[in-house]
C-alpha cells in the first residue's frame, strides 16, 4: 500500500514474513514565517522551529495512524540544510516523536532539493512477533529488529572520534565505529549488507589526491579479509562479496556512516550481492578512478520464503565502466533508471542465484534522488514521475556525485515476490 496524504509525506506499507513494515518520505509543506526585529527594523524570516515541528507532527499523525507506536521505528534519516541545526531537530524529535522514534538516526547534512529546512525518511518495522531493542554508542545509534528467526541491525549516526583531520583517517574510524556498535548488538563486520557514506567536499583535492578516493582507500583497507554475509551465499557462489552502498557528497567536511546487517540461523535465506550485467563491478574500476576502486556491490538482495528484498546502491549514469550522457541531465535520469532496472530484474536475480521472482522498477518501495545541480531538479524529477509508480516516497536532496561529470545518483530499496 503507497500513499501519499499531501501534507507533504508519502509513504509504503508492506508485508516481509510476519512483520508489517513501512517506508516514509516527508518534508514540511507550510513554510513557516515570523518577524524578527533587528535593529528596530522588522523582516520576515523563516520559522524553522514551526517547521520541523509541523513535520514531525504530521509523521506521528501518519505513524500512529498506520498503527506503527512505542519504538517501532528502526531507521531515521534527517536531511538538514544547515548542519547548525542538528541539535534543534533533535531535541524537536525527542519530544514530539520520543514514543515513535528510536534507535539508528543520522544527521545528514545534504539540503533538501525542494528548499526546505529539514527533509526525514523513516523506515519502521513492527508485528505480533517482532521485537525492537535500541543500543547507543558515544558516536552513533542501532536498533536490532528481531522476527521470524531473522536479526536486522539498522546503524546510524557514525562519525569520527579521532583528532585526525584527514579524510582517509577520520572514513577509517568511522567504519570502526561501526564494527563496534555492531559487536555490542551482537553481530560482526561481516553481517553488514548496506552501507551509507556520505561525505563532506566528496570530489575536493586532498593533497595530491581527491577525498573520495581516500575514501574508497579507507573501505578497501579496513574491509580487508572480511568475508561478507558467507554463511548465506547461494550454494556455489564465487564472485566477490561487498555490501550494497552509496558514496556521496554532503555540505559538512567530515563523514557520517549508516548501515544495516542481518543475521540469522535459518538455512533458507540468500543474501547475494547483484552486480548489473550493463556495468563494470564498482570493485573492478581501472586505476583511472583511483588507486583503490570503490568496494561495493551494486545491490544486494536478501530473499527469505517468496519475497525478496533489495537494496539498491547508489546508481549513476554509467555503462561498462565510463559515464555516459555528459552535460545531460534527462538522459543521465533515463540511463540511470534503465541501469536500476536491469539490475532487479528477474533474470538477473536469477542469474545471481534467486529464482522464481519478478521484480522491476514498479517494486521500489522508496527512492532517494541525489541531484548536483539545483537547477536541474525539475527536469530530473519530471523523469522520476514518469518512470516510477505514482504516490512512492522519493526524497530529492542536493548532493556532489563521485564524478564531476554525473549529474544524478539514484539508489532506493525494492520488495519483489
Amino acid at each position: 500500500m503507497r500513499h501519499n496524504n499531501k501534507r507533504g509525506i508519502a509513504y509504503s506499507v508492506f508485508p516481509f514474513g510476519s512483520s508489517r513494515q513501512m517506508f516514509l518520505a516527508g518534508e514540511p509543506e507550510e513554510r513557516y514565517t515570523c518577524q524578527n526585529d533587528v535593529q528596530g527594523q522588522g523582516k520576515t524570516v523563516p520559522d524553522y522551529t514551526r517547521q520541523i515541528r509541523s513535520l514531525l507532527e504530521h509523521v506521528k499523525t501518519v505513524c500512529e495512524e498506520q498503527g506503527f507506536t512505542q519504538n517501532n521505528a528502526t531507521m531515521c534519516h534527517f536531511f538538514i540544510a544547515d548542519i547548525g541545526m542538528r541539535e534543534l531537530v533533535r531535541q524537536l524529535a525527542q519530544e514530539i516523536f520520543h514514543e515513535i522514534i528510536g534507535g539508528a538516526v543520522t544527521f545528514v547534512p545534504q539540503a533538501p532539493a525542494s528548499g526546505a529546512v529539514v527533509a526525514l525518511e523513516l523506515w519502521i518495522v513492527s508485528g505480533p512477533k517482532a521485537r525492537i531493542r535500541c543500543e547507543s554508542l558515544t558516536t552513533g545509534f542501532a536498533s536490532v529488529a528481531e522476527y521470524d528467526g531473522l536479526r536486522w541491525c539498522f546503524g546510524g549516526g557514525f562519525d569520527s572520534i579521532s583528532g585526525a583531520i584527514g579524510a582517509y583517517e577520520r572514513a577509517y574510524n568511522a567504519f570502526e565505529q561501526i564494527k563496534i556498535m555492531m559487536s555490542i548488538a551482537e553481530f560482526r563486520l561481516e553481517h553488514v549488507l548496506r552501507t551509507w557514506i556520505y561525505q563532506g567536499h566528496l570530489v575536493l583535492p586532498e593533497g595530491e589526491t581527491q577525498r573520495y578516493k581516500e575514501l574508497n582507500r579507507a573501505r578497501t583497507d579496513f574491509f580487508e579479509d572480511t568475508e561478507f554475509l558467507k554463511d548465506y551465499l547461494p550454494k556455489k557462489y564465487k564472485g566477490t562479496v561487498y555490501p550494497a552502498s552509496t558514496g556521496i557528497g554532503a555540505d559538512d567536511v567530515d563523514v557520517v556512516i549508516s548501515a544495516v546487517a542481518l543475521d540469522t540461523e535459518r538455512k533458507d535465506v540468500i543474501a547475494v550481492p547483484l552486480e548489473n550485467p550493463n556495468q563494470t563491478s564498482a570493485f573492478d574500476y581501472g586505476a583511472a578512478y583511483g588507486p583503490q576502486s570503490p568496494k561495493f556491490s551494486r545491490a544486494m538482495a536478501v530473499a527469505v520464503d517468496k519475497t525478496c528484498l533489495i537494496f539498491v546502491s547508489g546508481t549513476a549514469s554509467i555503462t561498462d565502466s565510463e559515464s555516459r550522457h555528459v552535460e545531460d541531465p534527462v538522459r543521465q535520469t533515463e540511463q540511470t533508471l534503465d541501469n536500476i532496472a536491469a539490475l532487479i530484474d528477474g533474470k538477473n536475480l536469477s542469474r545471481h542465484g534467486i529464482s522464481g521472482m519478478t521484480c522491476s522498477l514498479a517494486d521500489l518501495e522508496c527512492v532517494r534522488v541525489y541531484v548536483k545541480r539545483p537547477s536541474e531538479l525539475e527536469v530530473i524529477r519530471q523523469v522520476c514521475e514518469r518512470r516510477l509508480s505514482a504516490d512512492i516516497p522519493v526524497l530529492y536532496t542536493i548532493a556532489d556525485v563521485c564524478r564531476p561529470e554525473l549529474l544524478v545518483e539514484i539508489e532506493g530499496i525494492a520488495v519483489c515476490r
